[in-house]
């Protein structure tokens, strides 16, 4: 008989087994944790402790996925309603959490005021409400039982995007005058970094030259120039007297990895080419580059971006030498000496550089370029502006160049139109659309004035004949319309070479203008009465399936419009009109 199987352990290898062996309780999930520079603590709060637990399990497993500035915005957001706890005593348990507390809640934050006095504004009240009920909610559905099931209050902030203050849109001149300060950067630094290499080719060793003192730093520091303290060491007298004859670290370093102000250019042409986020281009990947299979003089760049599971793209020309693929190559090739030193949550970032006066690599973030764009705008005389008002601003001058919404959506990477309308809107916008609105109405009104009847055309017109086909704008609808062609068969439901089923009543028609003339107004009062006369001759039921919508339109819609001194102006003319044909 064979020997008995050994049972296969079930425990799974790692901390979790380590710490059961020697009968360690796992880590509680109040813990504090530091996320960068900030410590989130948990334990701090003044909720009850069970709340305060169950919170935290919830914060950690519902956020601590995503990137590290959005787990602090929403621990900024619970710290809000952590003083509401402590200021409304409202909760004594977990018990307490229910709907009655979350309307309190949404009344405690409609009274919260900034420092100066002004109001919160609905974007920053939603936001920390809305940070809770995810956490509730992900307890209801991932630990039942432990709350009991809540009613949440529907919509409490309606419209909360409607009353932001939207970002302050930057001039079209003013874009290219960053645009050019971008290029003009670049180029320099293309300058530098090749003359740099033919001089490192060239040199004999000799820390002399700025080639020899590239080639020292290579073969002996391994790429990287040492720190000052290590500089500091006997035996680096010559190589600190090489590196300050040859201007500095500020001069050395761009001709060997970038350093924050010379990635700066860089980082601002791409969010103007791409007309994208800060934050997401900001994050951009090493692999960002993309083939077309079918275009081979293009690439596409790829980002992502937190608030949209879409992947954003702009597609851009491989030989443009300020485009985004060639700046992407460019700095990519930069950096690269960077990877190793790089921390490993960062190596796949494109925007990394050697931080100054450390011996550090890091990636770009919001707080170095905003310490950046100050000296870069002092460097070049240019006006202050954000980073937010970039795409706003870029997309606007793509909407006034094309003047189609979509073409601006896709640029964009929008999925609803709506979302474009609310980046393109400006003053400048609005008075283009004003300008295109009367530029159509006057050439409607001149096609519509150009057709019609002269008024020192005293004899009457007879009636065209049904069953011909009359000359192009000698056609008069009933209410004094000069009509093109009645017989094209434009309208709905009517053929070419039949006469148009609304050509008695043209006010149906989409494309019907009607100018606020009096012998147009004499027109329309003359098919008022005449319709109202043939109420009482036709069969009652043609006349509520036919005639009365037209009269019902002609008195509520049409002639509604026009003031009474125009109507008094249009009825002596009534008697100079031609008859109306006979309807029936």
């Amino acid at each position: 008989m064979g020997a008995r199987r050994q049972p296969m352990s079930r425990t799974l290898p790692g901390k979790t087994a380590a710490t059961s062996a020697q009968g360690i309780q796992p880590t509680r999930p109040d813990a504090p944790r530091q996320v960068r520079k900030t410590v989130i603590d948990f334990t701090s709060l003044h909720m009850p402790e069970d709340v305060r637990l169950v919170l935290a399990e919830a914060f950690w497993s519902h956020y601590g996925v995503q990137s590290a500035n959005t787990i602090k915005a929403h621990w900024i957001h619970v710290r809000t309603f952590d003083r509401f706890v402590r200021e409304s005593q409202a909760i004594k348990g977990l018990a307490d959490v229910h709907r009655a507390v979350l309307v309190r809640y949404i009344e405690w934050l409609n009274v919260q005021c900034r420092l100066d006095g002004r109001p919160w504004s609905k974007g920053s009240r939603a936001a920390p409400y809305t940070a809770l009920r995810k956490l509730l909610q992900w307890l209801a559905r991932c630990r039942p039982g432990t709350i009991t099931g809540i009613d949440y209050p529907f919509s409490p902030f309606p419209g909360r995007d409607r009353d932001s203050q939207p970002h302050g849109k930057i001039a079209a001149r003013h874009l290219r005058a960053i645009l050019n300060a971008c290029e003009a950067d670049i180029a320099q630094i293309r300058s530098a970094r090749e003359a740099a290499t033919a001089q490192r080719a060239a040199a004999d060793g000799s820390l002399d030259t700025l080639g020899g003192l590239l080639q020292h730093i290579d073969r002996h520091c391994d790429g990287i120039i040492p720190t000052a303290l290590e500089l500091s060491r006997p035996g680096q007298v010559q190589f600190r007297t090489a590196l300050a004859r040859s201007g500095g670290l500020r001069q050395v370093e761009p001709c060997l990895y970038p350093r924050s102000e010379s990635l700066l250019p860089y980082y601002l042409a791409i969010l103007i080419h791409t007309a994208g986020n800060p934050e997401p281009i900001v994050d951009l990947q090493r692999d960002c580059l993309q083939l077309l299979p079918l275009l081979d003089d293009r690439q596409t760049l790829v980002w992502r971006k937190g608030r949209t599971p879409h992947v954003q793209r702009r597609t851009f020309s491989i030989a443009a030498a300020f485009e985004p693929p060639a700046l992407v190559r460019e700095i990519l090739q930069w950096n690269e000496r960077l990877l190793p030193l790089a921390p490993p949550t960062q190596r796949n970032r494109l925007f990394l550089f050697k931080a100054k006066g450390l011996h550090a690599v890091t990636a770009f973030s919001a707080s170095t370029v905003k310490y950046a764009l100050k000296l870069f705008c002092a460097r070049h005389s240019l006006p202050a502006f954000t980073l937010a008002s970039i795409r706003p601003s870029v997309l606007s001058a793509f909407y006034r160049a094309s003047g189609d919404l979509r073409q601006v959506r896709t640029v964009a990477n929008h999925v609803r139109l709506a979302t474009t309308v609310r980046y393109v809107e400006a003053p400048e916008v609005q008075a283009l659309h004003r300008t295109r609105v009367a530029a159509l109405q006057s050439a409607f009104v001149g096609h519509i004035g150009k057709y019609q009847t002269p008024k020192s055309a005293a004899h009457p017109i007879a009636p065209a004949d049904a069953q011909a086909i009359p000359p192009p704008a000698q056609a008069v609808s009933l209410f004094g319309f000069g009509c093109k062609d009645p017989f094209a068969g434009t309208a709905p439901g009517t053929r070419s070479g039949e006469l148009c089923m609304n050509f008695m009543g043209c006010f149906t028609c989409p494309n019907a203008i009607i100018a606020p003339d009096p012998s147009t107004v004499a027109r329309l009062l003359q098919a008022r009465d005449h319709l109202r006369a043939a109420a009482t001759t036709l069969h009652p039921a043609r006349w509520r399936a036919v005639y009365a919508p037209q009269l019902r339109i002609l008195e509520e819609d049409i002639l509604a419009r026009f003031a009474a001194r125009e109507i008094a102006a249009a009825e002596p003319l009534l008697a100079q009109l031609s008859p109306l044909p006979e309807l029936r």
